[in-house]
């Protein structure tokens, strides 16, 4: 039986979708010709007007034939506002609105009709036809008198006989009326006052001169007088409308004229204690003879069909709150969402199931509505909709918006809105996806407004569209955060954005900066206090498109300074020396480049400076940025063979290896990031140490150390290898050979923190956080003097055997005893790449040397390196080779330039390691039992002309002129690391062994 039912209401449905569309008065018929309804006459609609009088009358049922004109004599006048805010026409006797000869027997009525009129008469004696077929003959006829001498008449067909009329004499014809009348040949005839039915009567006849008669609006013709009195609405079906329709057509006619039904009065927001939705009314339900309606729109542009649990004598209705609404979005300050400006109201009889609904959007500005957002249809007992029952996600097809299986009950309102904006009111977040409504990072189609006066606290990443911050607002995003937006940051008049600790901003858009608003972005950076030595920076943020460094803040506000050489930091604020304020723009490697600044001197973003620390006892000083935060491009010109130092001009970390792979074509694809001697205690520039990082797309490399890891022996630790992502405000050089221009962009922007290193500002230790398969080796260089620098090797396959901009740097510092690799006749790089690893490659090392001495190479740290490699350092001059994958290689250099005798190779090639040589050279070997060291070669002693022995910083301890043993006693040394030298006769070579005593 359920399954029975199922089917008979679905097949009602379709007879209902497909017979009758659903634009006509309450749902019921069609707007277009294509339905019963073949005339509606509307005053709120069609109608052409000279002043107030009525030129013509379009037909609302989309039969263009049955249009209505009238000549100048004959015309009836509009009057606006007239019953419940709508307008009616006013006929005095003389008027009339017609029709030519277009009635045929397929547009118009014949044995079956349906009709509404909602009329009011001035006198209850006037003879006359609201409507009539003219000329108005007994024949054959289609009239409706109210009154005709204090009675009302409805004929169809032959007059005048009971068969063709019903006729009720006695009632209130001077009060606007909803008059009904049904005709079917089946049924009968039946006459309504408001749906009271007045009179019931059998049978009906036919109407058959169509081709001779036109209709008439008003009457005023042949056998009748003409109207006197107004017209408000009428509805003409040419064949019988059934029982729920009749309630749904007399519902929605009531609620537009404020009339009261005598029975079936369902929709009861028509009033003003429940809002007065007295507009496009329009309904569906099933009436207690089993009749239905399953799909209605009416006037309006809400659709509501398909109810999945449709009973006799149920219904659902709904109006709408305007008649003419221009549709707008505005803000509901409820929940902060754009609400249509326009709400509906429902009244319901029994329970229908869910229902589908579909909103016609043709009038629609969506274009503020972000396409990744939905538009919805809200549903609640309570008219600001701050508490819903119901919310659905529409699906926009072209000009429509419609959910399915709604649950909708009565005396319900409902609308459309959609989310525009995460909103923090100061006591509460409204639509936001995270906890307690806070945005998140997955807001990103949400604008980000903090309201006037109220202080937000963001506690967990967030990615929003734009952020808005009211005047006197404040927005702090917690330490170690991402506040990301896709679009601009507007802070207005006293408002902030405080990103505390090591939180930071990251916007999206593309091309310029379009943040704005007289409030500021609050961001902090730490830089050493050494009053001696530089820190490199830039600015996060501008004031007016640029940067003053006397801008800067700490703690206690605005910063001093002072013309001397001296800061001072028991100040409060502190004062810094304004003594050693530069920026750099000029040929490369040239001292006298470096440009004096002022305190006021503006600056662009991306414009790096020097700054010398505060003296403060503390390793670092945190330095306040309070403006607008940078965002968008900024592009710069490189003139050829010039160096310039640059900045990261934005509140976030940038990516290195974007910024250069951005700009490679018009730089060199290295960065440099000074570091000075944390034990600098001078200004002048004789006594000034410090050193340069290098990042580029291969490795990075860290500034010189001594070798316990520290800029001096009682310096602090000094900073690892810069990171691929720079943090804000971290000043740096790049280089150019040929010029052009370069860019920051917003594409190069990330999230890194340098507590976790992800970036290093230079202060904390080193973190790997990104996956990186190749295969990366440092190599450092231990000086005499217990200096300690770095060299690198990588291998990747975008490079090659030559110089590949981007993936090798040459040597920058100018250092004395470097270490370096040696390519192309010369060429020295500390960064070297290879497309791939080859273990027969060897791979030239050169040295520059100043003191000679003992030097020790090792590998520092490497990355992906397979475990069968073996690494050794070899010596081409004397075939010994020393592998450095867990030890130490120890080498003797004299002064000046080598790039012949050592190398890195990855295998050993018919040799033995360093503690064997080849049988036809000269080998020592040690005897524990005496302490001595054994000579081994094939000349005789007395070939030799002298032995000397050297300590490791090149001290001789023993020199034997003319040997006479090849056993020499080396009982009084310590243990460690030695060299002999051994000087033949008959030879101008010298053997040079290393040897270990234990």
């Amino acid at each position: 039986m359920n399954l029975l039912k199922s089917l008979c209401k679905s097949l009602c449905f379709l007879l209902s979708l497909f017979t009758f569309s659903q634009t006509g008065p309450g749902g019921v018929g069609s707007n277009d010709g294509s339905s019963n309804l073949i005339m509606w006459y509307r005053p709120d609609n069609g109608l052409s007007v000279s002043g107030t009088n009525i030129d013509s009358w379009q037909n609302s049922a989309g039969f263009a034939e049955f249009n209505l004109t009238s000549t100048t004599t004959e015309r009836p006048t509009l009057v606006t506002n007239a019953v419940n805010g709508y307008n009616e026409v006013s006929y005095n006797g003389t008027n009339k609105l017609y029709t030519g000869l277009t009635l045929t027997t397929g547009n118009f009525i014949t044995n079956q009709a349906s009709s509404f009129v909602v009329s009011r008469a001035d006198n209850t004696t006037q003879k006359s036809s609201v409507y009539t077929t003219d000329p108005m003959v007994g024949s054959t006829r289609f009239t409706t008198h109210i009154p005709w001498n204090n009675s009302v008449y409805f004929d169809i067909g032959t007059c005048c006989s009971n068969n063709a009329r019903v006729n009720v004499s006695g009632l209130n014809y001077t009060d606007y009326s909803i008059w009904s009348f049904i005709a079917n040949p089946t049924t009968g005839k039946q006459l309504y006052q408001n749906f009271n039915l007045l009179q019931n009567r059998a049978n009906t006849t036919n109407y058959t001169s169509h081709s001779s008669q036109s209709f008439s609006l008003g009457g005023f013709t042949t056998a009748t007088n003409g109207f006197v009195g107004d017209i408000a609405e009428v509805v003409i079906f040419k064949e019988k409308v059934n029982t729920a329709q009749q309630v749904i057509i007399n519902n929605y006619l009531a609620a537009k004229f404020n009339k009261t039904l005598a029975n079936n009065d369902i929709y009861n927001k028509d009033n003003p204690g429940n809002g007065d939705f007295d507009h496009h009314v329009a309904g569906i339900g099933q009436a207690t003879d089993g009749s239905n309606h399953t799909d209605s729109q009416g006037t309006g542009i809400v659709r509501i069909n398909n109810p999945t649990n449709l009973d006799n004598d149920e219904f659902l209705f709904w109006g709408e709150e305007s008649a003419n609404p221009t549709y707008n979005f505005n803000t509901n300050t409820a929940n902060y969402t754009e609400q249509l400006n326009s709400r509906w109201r429902t009244s319901k009889q029994g329970d229908l199931g869910q229902v589908d609904i579909t909103f016609d959007i043709t009038n629609f500005n969506l274009s503020f509505k972000q396409g990744c957002v939905p538009l919805q249809l809200v549903i609640d007992d309570n008219s600001d909709f701050s508490s819903p029952d119901n919310v659905y996600d529409l699906i926009i097809s072209g000009n429509t918006a419609s959910a399915t299986n709604i649950t909708i009950a009565g005396d319900r309102y409902f609308t459309i809105r959609y989310t525009d904006q995460i909103v923090w009111d100061g006591v509460t977040f409204y639509n936001g996806s995270g906890s307690l409504n806070a945005p998140d990072a997955t807001d990103s189609c949400l604008k980000l407004t903090v309201k006037p006066g109220a202080t937000a606290n963001l506690t967990t990443n967030a990615h929003v569209r734009e952020i808005e911050i009211e005047n006197n607002a404040k927005l702090n995003v917690s330490d170690g955060l991402l506040l990301e937006t896709e679009n601009q940051v507007v802070i207005n008049t006293n408002g902030s954005v405080d990103l505390l600790g090591e939180a930071q901003l990251i916007q999206n858009h593309t091309g310029l900066s379009s943040n704005s608003g007289d409030g500021a972005l609050i961001i902090r950076q730490q830089g050493s206090t050494n009053q001696y030595n530089y820190n490199y920076w830039g600015a996060p943020v501008n004031r007016g498109g640029t940067w003053q460094i006397g801008y800067l803040e700490d703690s206690n506000g605005v910063i001093n300074y002072t013309t001397g050489n001296n800061p001072n930091p028991t100040t409060t604020p502190i004062t810094l020396s304004s003594k050693w304020l530069y920026s750099f723009n000029f040929i490369s490697d040239n001292y006298f480049g470096w440009k004096k600044l002022e305190t006021n001197t503006s600056l662009l973003p991306g414009i790096g400076y020097s700054m010398k620390g505060s003296g403060a006892a503390t390793t670092e000083q945190e330095y306040i940025f309070r403006g607008t935060p940078n965002s968008g491009d900024y592009t710069f010109t490189i003139t050829p063979n010039t160096e310039i130092l640059v900045a990261n001009p934005y509140p976030s970390a940038i990516d290195a290896h974007a910024f250069i792979t951005d700009n490679l074509s018009n730089i060199e694809g290295t960065l440099y990031f000074w570091e000075s001697f944390t034990t600098n205690n001078s200004h002048f520039l004789s006594n000034y140490q410090g050193g340069y990082a290098a990042l580029n797309l291969t490795l990075s490399l860290p500034a010189v150390a001594d070798v316990s890891g520290r800029t001096s022996g009682t310096g602090t630790a000094s900073k690892p290898a810069p990171t691929q992502y720079i943090p804000p405000g971290q000043g740096f050089f790049i280089k150019s050979e040929y010029g052009g221009s370069f860019a920051f962009t917003n594409a190069q922007r990330q999230f890194a923190r340098e507590s976790l290193s992800e970036s290093v500002f230079y202060k904390t230790s080193n973190k790997k956080i990104e996956t990186d398969s190749r295969i990366k080796i440092w190599f450092s260089l231990e000086t005499p003097n217990n200096l300690e620098k770095t060299i690198g090797l990588g291998f990747d396959e975008n490079s090659s055997y030559n110089y590949d901009n981007g993936y090798d740097t040459k040597v920058y510092d100018d250092f004395n005893d470097i270490m370096y690799w040696s390519i192309n006749d010369n060429e020295k790089l500390i960064i070297q790449a290879l497309p791939e690893l080859n273990r027969e490659d060897t791979l030239p090392l050169g040295f520059d040397i100043e003191n000679s001495g003992l030097y020790k190479v090792r590998i520092s740290n490497s990355e992906n390196l397979p475990d069968d490699l073996d690494i050794f350092i070899v010596d081409t001059f004397n075939n010994t080779y020393q592998k450095i994958n867990e030890a130490v290689a120890e080498i003797y250099l004299n002064s000046g330039n080598d790039q012949n005798q050592y190398a890195i190779v990855f295998e050993e090639e018919n040799t033995l390691s360093y503690d064997k040589v080849d049988a036809s050279k000269a080998f020592v070997s040690y005897n524990k039992f005496n302490e001595s060291l054994e000579l081994h070669f094939d000349e005789d002693i007395s070939t030799v002309k002298d032995l000397q022995i050297f300590n490791t910083i090149g001290q001789n301890i023993m020199h034997i002129t003319n040997p006479v043993s090849k056993s020499i006693n080396i009982s009084k040394y310590y243990s460690g690391a030695y060299f002999l030298k051994i000087r033949f006769k008959n030879k101008s070579e010298t053997e040079s062994i290393k040897f270990i005593k234990p």
